[in-house]
C-alpha cells in the first residue's frame, strides 16, 4: 500500500509523504503535475506546493519555468536542512495582529539566511500531558530549532528533558533553562506602579486572567514591588469577555475602591474600558488606567489607553539570532538581552482623585 499524508503538520508530512516516494524510484526525472500530486496524496494544491517549495529548498527539486519539477541526483550528499518549526496553540490569524507581525519579520529573517521556517498549529500539545503528541511531531523532524509559543509548563520541560533544540517565544517557567526572547515585562510593571505612585494613586488594583501564562504572576508582584507605598488589590479573570466583566463588577462594588487599574492584556484592556463606560466610570478623572503591552487597535480608543510599545521587529531580530546559534544546543541558558519597550502616553492616566 503506498503511504498518503497523515500527520496534522500537512505540509511538513506532504513534504516526507514525497522524499519517500522519490526515494524509492516512484518518480526519477521529473514529479507530476501539481494538480495530479493533489489527487494522488489526497491532499489540497496549496499543501502540495508549499511542500513543493520545500523540497526545493532543500536541493531535492529544481523548477524552471514551463517544466515540470525536476528531480536533482544524490540529494542525500546535500547538507542537511536548517529548518525551524514555530509551534502555537491556534491559528496565527486567531492572535493579537503585533504576533503576526513579528512571525512575518521572523520568516523574512530566517529565510534570507537560507533556513526553512514552518507554522505547526496543535491545540493538544498545550493540554493535559503532551508526551504524545510531542514526540509524534518532533521525531520525523530531527535537526529541527523548535520555537515555543506562549507554552506551558509541561512542554517547556518535555522539550527541556529531551535536550531538544528549543527556544521560548515567551516567558519560562519555574525551573526552566530553555533559551528564551521575551519583553522585560516585570521592568514595566514596576515603571507602571511608578507612574500611578507619582501622581498620587494609594489604592491599585492589577487585571489579570487566570492561566497558565508565564510570567503573569511575576509581573503582578513585580507591580506590587513598584507600588510598595499603595494598597494593592490582584483582581483575577476567569477567562474570556464574561470573567472581565465579573472581575470587574467586583471591582467596582468595592467600598475601597481603587483609582489606578493596571491591565496586563491588551484584550482585556479593550473589555475593560467598555466595562467602566457602562458603569459611568469616568476615565481618567475617576479611574486611571494603565496597560503592560500595545496592539495596533488601541490607537483607535478613546480614550487612548496609556501602555508600553514593543517593536515587533527587535522581538523577531533577537529571535532569528538565537535560532540560528551554532552552539543552540549547548545545556544551560543563553543570555539574551530583554526586550525593553517604551512607554506610550496616552489619555487614561491622570492624577488621582481627590478623597471625598
Amino acid at each position: 500500500m503506498t503511504p498518503l499524508p497523515r500527520r496534522l503538520s500537512l505540509i511538513d508530512e506532504t513534504a516526507a509523504v514525497l522524499r519517500q516516494r522519490i526515494a524509492a524510484g516512484e518518480w526519477t526525472a521529473h514529479l507530476p503535475g501539481e494538480f495530479e500530486l493533489a489527487s494522488l496524496l489526497q491532499v489540497g494544491r496549496n499543501t502540495v506546493r508549499s511542500a513543493l517549495r520545500l523540497l526545493e529548498t532543500e536541493g531535492i527539486l529544481r523548477s524552471r519555468n514551463g517544466i515540470r519539477r525536476e528531480i536533482l541526483p544524490h540529494p542525500s550528499s546535500l547538507p542537511p536542512l536548517q529548518r525551524a518549526v514555530l509551534l502555537m496553540a491556534k491559528p496565527e490569524n486567531e492572535f493579537p495582529p503585533s504576533t503576526s507581525a513579528w512571525i512575518g519579520d521572523l520568516r523574512s529573517r530566517l529565510e534570507a539566511v537560507g533556513w526553512a521556517f514552518h507554522l505547526v498549529v496543535e491545540p493538544s500539545a498545550y493540554r493535559g500531558n503532551p508526551s504524545a503528541i510531542l514526540r509524534s511531531l518532533t521525531e520525523p523532524l530531527r535537526g529541527t530549532v523548535w520555537i515555543l509559543h506562549r507554552s506551558s509548563p509541561a512542554m517547556q520541560r518535555w522539550f527541556q528533558e529531551r535536550k531538544l533544540a528549543a527556544v521560548l517565544a515567551g516567558s519560562r517557567h519555574a525551573g526552566i533553562v530553555l533559551p528564551q526572547v521575551e519583553v522585560d515585562l516585570e521592568a514595566v510593571s514596576r515603571h507602571a506602579a511608578g507612574r500611578f505612585l507619582a501622581r498620587g494613586h494609594r489604592r491599585l488594583a492589577v487585571l489579570r486572567p487566570d492561566g497558565p501564562f508565564a510570567g503573569d504572576a511575576a509581573c503582578v508582584a513585580a507591580f506590587r514591588e513598584g507600588a510598595a507605598r499603595a494598597e494593592v488589590v490582584e483582581l483575577r479573570s476567569k477567562g474570556g469577555t464574561f470573567g472581565v466583566v465579573a472581575a470587574l463588577q467586583g471591582m467596582l462594588r468595592s467600598p475601597r475602591r481603587p483609582t489606578g487599574l493596571y491591565v496586563l492584556h491588551p484584550e482585556d484592556c479593550v473589555t475593560a474600558l467598555s466595562v467602566l463606560q457602562h458603569a459611568g466610570v469616568a476615565v481618567p478623572r475617576e479611574l486611571s488606567l494603565v496597560c503592560r503591552e500595545d496592539e495596533p487597535y488601541l490607537a483607535f480608543l478613546f480614550p487612548e489607553p496609556s501602555r508600553y510599545h514593543r517593536s515587533t521587529r527587535t522581538f523577531a531580530a533577537r529571535l532569528a539570532s538565537l535560532v540560528t546559534r551554532p552552539d543552540l544546543r549547548a545545556s544551560g541558558p543563553h543570555a539574551v538581552p530583554l526586550v525593553t519597550p517604551r512607554a506610550v502616553d496616552g489619555a487614561t492616566l491622570a492624577e488621582a482623585p481627590a478623597p471625598k
